[in-house]
């Protein structure tokens, strides 16, 4: 009769043991998920400082409203290029609970800054046509 439940228990410590080393290995997978994703938020950002760095020095050959409206375009790139370095921060302090959150903060600031960057390109090629 004791011999039964000694079985049992032996059984439900293996199961443990099994769905903890399961769950463990998951963990890194996780963790190497989220720092690819970092990464590629941080590369994306550095991108698009390349880029509309590359703009704003057109900007400089524009004249009247184009260049007035590129410098503005500019100036709030740089505004939400400080939010985007913030919630990157944020990003990668984040704990597992946090995280979702703070991802969803990086691909907004980072979706704001590639319509900044659009919204210059676009009047850039303004000014091209109005040589």
């Amino acid at each position: 009769m004791f011999r039964k439940p000694g079985i049992v228990f032996a059984c439900v410590v293996v199961m443990a043991a099994l769905f903890s080393a399961s769950a463990g290995a998951a963990a890194p997978s996780d963790a190497a998920q989220r720092q690819e994703e970092e990464k590629a938020a941080d590369k994306k950002l550095k991108e698009l400082n390349k880029k509309m760095n590359e703009l704003a020095a057109e900007a400089r050959k524009a004249t009247g409203e184009t260049r007035a409206e590129m410098n503005r375009l500019y100036e709030e790139f740089k505004k939400q290029q400080e939010v985007a370095s913030k919630d990157l921060e944020e990003l990668r302090k984040s704990t597992n609970e946090t995280w979702g959150k703070a991802k969803v903060n990086m691909d907004k600031a980072i979706e704001n800054l590639n319509g900044l960057y659009e919204r210059s390109k676009a009047k850039s090629k303004e000014k091209g046509e109005t040589k």
